[in-house]
């Protein structure tokens, strides 16, 4: 963390008459979050040159409310400026609008008390002496395909990166969760995409992107880099309406178009269902999801009533 990171003189003055004049959304969550247990949220806090709307410094997390206003093109590239500079200190970012806050302030603070709870684990878990390294090991356990008593490899490859699937996602083991539409972006029919790829544009390198019941949501045919995302255009989707309709829509690729992964990686739609034994071979539990929460990856492991993270 630089020294301009935090409780930048400046930005004080400043903060005091943002929480003073806090939008309705603002209000509605920090309501929510300053009576919840755990590390401690801070609004309007001011972080380097920028003044952000809520932060756990414990867990280096930002929530980041957005109105219409961030739509335009000219504050939509401040607002990447601003985040790139943010995750380069070692901050993840949220970002929610508005009326998603309006409509379930609860639901926002649990999805940002979730990520808080994810990166404290994953300090707890660094702070830990390195287990043995073998084959497959995972923070002290080896994973193992249910079908198999040893996991498989495939070649190398050069082709683009293979994603990261949100967990949880697709309608089958064929189809792939690699993004999300987050909203309409401006008026020309552009739609706001989360990727949930290693690379952001991978979510528009696989072709046409469908629901998941293998339905055709869209075609990418241009997109660009936004805050939180990409502002992409499709022959399918005609104007500003028709964008809107199409908000939380997950989005998905058929498994046959990805690229093989590397050897002892992994596509974490392969992980799902896997074994997860000690180095000992004492059975853990089973793999639910995969979780990144931009400090390395996290295994979702199922044992007996528990939750365990690796």
């Amino acid at each position: 963390m630089s020294d301009q990171s935090r409780n930048h003189p400046r930005g004080l003055g400043l903060a005091k008459k943002l929480r003073r004049d806090a939008t309705p959304a603002e209000r509605a969550l920090w309501d929510v979050l300053r009576g919840g247990e755990g590390p401690r949220w801070r609004r309007q806090a001011p972080i380097g040159d920028y003044i952000v709307d809520f932060v756990c410094f414990e867990a280096r997390v930002i929530v980041e409310l957005d109105g219409g206003v961030h739509d335009d093109d000219v504050i939509a590239s401040r607002d990447l400026a601003r985040q790139k500079w943010l995750e380069s200190e070692g901050f993840t970012v949220l970002r929610f609008e508005n009326v998603q806050v309006l409509h379930d302030a609860k639901a926002v603070a649990d999805e940002a008390r979730t990520l808080v709870s994810a990166r404290m684990a994953v300090r707890e878990r660094d702070a830990l002496p390195p287990p043995s390294r073998g084959r497959a090991g995972v923070g002290g356990a080896v994973v193992r395909p249910v079908d198999s008593a040893s996991p498989t490899h495939p070649e190398h490859s050069t082709a683009p990166p293979p994603p990261a699937p949100a967990p949880r996602g697709g309608g089958g083991s064929d189809m792939v969760l690699v993004g999300a539409i987050a909203g309409a972006f401006g008026v020309r029919g552009e739609v706001r995409v989360r990727s949930f790829t290693a690379a952001p544009d991978g979510v528009v390198s696989y072709g046409p992107l469908y629901n998941a019941e293998g339905r055709l949501v869209m075609t990418p045919k241009r997109w660009r880099e936004i805050n939180d995302g990409l502002a992409v255009s499709a022959p399918e989707i005609k104007d500003r309406d028709a964008a809107e309709a199409l908000k939380s829509t997950a989005l998905h690729v058929p498994r046959s178009v990805l690229p093989p992964a590397e050897e002892d990686e992994f596509y974490h739609i392969d992980l799902i269902g896997c074994r997860v034994e000690t180095l000992a071979g004492e059975a853990v539990g089973e793999i639910i999801a995969v979780q990144d929460f931009g400090a390395g990856d996290l295994l979702e492991v199922r044992a007996g009533g528990k939750t365990l993270y690796f």
